[in-house]
């Protein structure tokens, strides 16, 4: 990293200013909070003086006239993004996408001009390493890009020279092995191109197990028949959204998900209760396993469309109307291609059995709110809330380990009222971390109010009742009504007596009843009653969000006698015994 002024480099003589800017550069014209910025200098072991050097880190960039503004105790770089290189390269880049072949030669050979070494050399916390990655992943794709559209003029000769350099020092990107080929064919060098060929096959086998991808694997068919090639080859899909920044508490799951990949299983299925993480979980597992599907990712959040999609994707530009030709096209495009689908907001196994792949060289992850037992072919994935300690260390990454000690007891109560829910915690951290001025405690008791708590767990796009409701809305009439006369009831621990009362059945419908919710992650088993039945628990936002439900869209006289049916039954019991 090097800054410019007048011409002249300006050296920043300490590591912390010059992590402090990296980090500032990373989100111009953002604020970036104080513990952003200790996150960045120390990773996840900063040391008791670490506030204090970030503020001395700003402070000498401010002697070296960086314009840095402080608002609300964060840091904003009033700089133009046009000055900072790595955000010029991004707008070149950008520019060329919709470009004519020569001007897209222009445009991204004036981008990676820009460029003198690796991204965020020298700086090795997490945050710095995420993104390095994503920045040196935006130079190899404009490079691949530049030179599509220099073969697509006719500049294979030229070419041949740095596309060798380019296969050496990265042997396992397909694009520039195919790109080599069409080049040395192109140029009339047949044998070197069946020679790169066979040297990216060999370093596959070696290095990973695998063969070619398909794209590959008919370019070389293509020589050897002497066809003609074209300039390039066909588009991978590459549909993933982001990569999370930070997931913390699912190292086990992460795991067993790489492990499944691996093995060759076709599908991975991920539930949970609504905002326990199962997409953060699902994104993170599907980009650190992009190397075993080199023929693309498909990504779709809602399931119920997700095949024309998927098709157009994969080239298909003429969708069959029937499903079943749908289904049908699907397994032939995935036959020869290694690709990974994931698939969101699944309601149940019959949404997503036409998506399974026929082979185990593809492969589905899906996520879902229902449990999704009769998938046989996945491999399961439950989430629940998180222990406290990493719940306590998903707080402290925006919060600040400091205010969480200070207030410790107040903390484990926020973590508890939340039930240890990632999404419930984000917002919390969100909150606090533009609150500084806020006690943990008055947090706490603000979450304790049942009428209060969803509107609490609401910031920006982060919304704890967004995700209720969607859990909720896929519930069938019947289990949302029981659900509603629950929220009502108020008590968190139910037994099935207190369902066979609350909806006029028998303990035996009512339990069956109650297993449909436990199947939905809205309630979960607590232990056993002195009926030899088991009981129930309904989480704190569950509760809350039932109610407020239950207020919204049925009388008060059909609850309130739901209710006293309950209540009638207990006192029964008690002049019993």
């Amino acid at each position: 990293m090097a800054l410019w002024r007048g011409g002249r480099e300006v050296r920043l003589a300490t590591r912390r200013s010059k992590t402090v800017m990296a980090r500032l550069l990373l989100s111009p014209g953002q604020l970036v909070s104080v513990d952003a910025l200790v996150d960045g200098l120390y990773d996840e072991h900063p040391v008791k003086s670490a506030r204090n050097q970030v503020h001395r880190g700003i402070g000498e960039l401010r002697q070296q006239g960086v314009l840095i503004v402080e608002r609300d105790g964060s840091y904003l770089l009033n700089t133009p993004t046009e000055v900072i290189d790595a955000w010029r390269f991004k707008s070149l880049a950008d520019s060329a996408k919709a470009a004519a072949p020569r001007d897209k030669v222009r445009f991204l050979r004036e981008a990676l001009t820009v460029w003198r070494g690796p991204a965020l050399a020298g700086l090795d916390s997490h945050v710095f390493r995420a993104a390095a990655e994503e920045w040196d992943e935006r130079r190899l794709t404009a490079i691949q890009e530049r030179i599509g559209a220099d073969l697509s003029l006719g500049g294979h000769n030229e070419l041949i020279p740095e596309l060798r350099r380019l296969t050496s020092e990265h042997p396992l990107r397909e694009r520039f092995s195919w790109q080599l080929m069409a080049a040395c064919y192109r140029a009339g060098r047949a044998g070197e191109a069946i020679a790169a060929f066979t040297r990216l096959r060999e370093e596959l086998a070696d290095q990973l197990g695998i063969d070619p991808s398909p794209e590959l694997r008919h370019l070389y068919e293509q020589i050897l028949r002497q066809e003609p090639v074209p300039a390039e080859e066909t588009p991978v899909p590459r549909q993933l959204p982001p990569r999370p920044l930070k997931i913390i508490g699912r190292n086990r799951e992460l795991e067993q998900i790489r492990t499944a990949l691996e093995s060759g299983s076709r599908a991975v299925a991920i539930t949970g209760a609504s905002g326990s993480g199962k997409t953060t979980l699902a994104l993170e597992a599907a980009h650190s396993s992009t190397e075993l599907f080199p023929d693309g990712h498909l990504y779709n959040a809602e399931p119920g469309d997700a095949l024309p999609g998927m098709l157009r994707a994969l080239g298909d530009r003429d969708v069959p109307a029937r499903q079943d030709e749908q289904n049908g096209r699907l397994r032939t495009l995935l036959a020869s291609r290694r690709i990974l689908i994931v698939v969101e907001n699944v309601t149940g196994a019959a949404q997503i059995r036409p998506l399974l792949p026929a082979r185990r060289e593809c492969a589905l992850i899906v996520t879902s709110r229902s449990s999704l037992a009769s998938l046989r072919e996945a491999v399961h994935i439950t989430l629940g809330g998180l222990p406290v300690d990493d719940a306590w260390a998903l707080l402290a990454g925006s919060t600040g380990a400091h205010r969480l000690e200070a207030e410790p007891a107040a903390t484990r109560r926020v973590i508890e009222l939340c039930d240890g829910l990632p999404l419930a915690l984000d917002i919390v951290a969100a909150r606090l971390a533009t609150k500084p001025h806020w006690n943990i405690a008055t947090l706490a008791t603000r979450l304790e109010d049942p009428d209060r708590i969803l509107s609490e767990l609401h910031h920006d796009d982060l919304d704890i009742r967004a995700a209720l409701d969607c859990g909720y809305l896929t519930l069938t009439p019947e289990a949302r009504a029981l659900l509603r006369k629950i929220g009502y009831y108020g008590n968190q621990e139910i037994s099935i007596s207190e369902v066979s009362h609350l909806e006029q059945v028998s303990p035996a419908e009512a339990e069956w009843r109650v297993e449909a919710l436990v199947d939905a992650r809205l309630l979960t088993v607590s232990g056993v009653g002195t009926d030899g039945r088991f009981t129930y628990r309904c989480p704190t936002m569950v509760l809350a969000h039932s109610r407020e439900r239950a207020l919204a869209e049925s009388p008060v006289a059909e609850f309130n006698t739901a209710v006293g049916r309950v209540l009638a039954g207990v006192e029964s019991s008690i002049g019993l015994r």
